[in-house]
């Protein structure tokens, strides 16, 4: 089993470019990170926020509600340009017997690029807000495989749908991305 973990990390790694490069100019990956395939194309994104982020959210864990936030952005940048966020809900994450497989609502996975928003005539417009999104089992599923010093490591799969808001929020149940091969290693502050 530390072997399949050890390749799923490996694999998410390999996955992502990152701005730091070895002696030889190599760019290495990043060492917390959310990636995934998307209807076969590589989508990897490093993890940026490291204290909670403007809202004092993002990568925490909350302990009152068991709520925890993960998020990696595009491009190393905190913005809106493309991110991955895993939401985990009412699960005590410091008393799990692991691996823990989250069940039914505990979990979301929610997938933003803008290059594949700008495909998108509606979603175009500044004030249309457009993502990817799946809830629960039936949609994605989320393995916790490790939680060590503050860093939490799994993986992930299933299908997303698209969403737009403005200012309904309408569910396109025939325009999904699919979503294989996904890992996450994030590290995450408690409060």
């Amino acid at each position: 089993m530390e072997i399949r973990n050890f390749a799923i990390v490996l694999m998410a790694g390999l996955i992502f470019s990152s701005c730091q490069n070895d002696d030889n100019g190599s760019p290495l990956p990043p060492e917390f990170a959310i990636a995934a395939k998307i209807d076969n194309d590589a989508a990897g994104y490093e993890q940026t926020v490291f204290n909670g982020g403007s809202n004092g959210n993002v990568n925490v864990f909350n302990r009152s509600d068991k709520t925890l936030f993960l998020q990696s952005f595009k491009n190393g940048k905190d913005d809106s340009e493309g991110f991955w966020t895993l939401r985990i809900n009412g699960v005590d994450i410091e008393n799990l017997t692991l691996p823990y497989n989250v069940t039914g609502v505990e979990g979301s996975v929610t997938w933003v690029d803008e290059s594949v928003k700008k495909l998108q005539g509606p979603c175009a417009a500044p004030d249309v807000l457009c993502f990817y999104s799946g809830v629960g089992v039936d949609e994605v599923k989320i393995t916790i495989d490790s939680i060590d010093n503050d860093v939490i490591s799994g993986k992930f799969e299933g299908v997303l749908y698209h969403i737009q808001v403005n200012p309904t929020v309408i569910r396109d149940t025939d325009d999904v991305a699919e979503v294989v091969d996904g890992a996450f290693t994030i590290k995450f502050q408690s409060k």
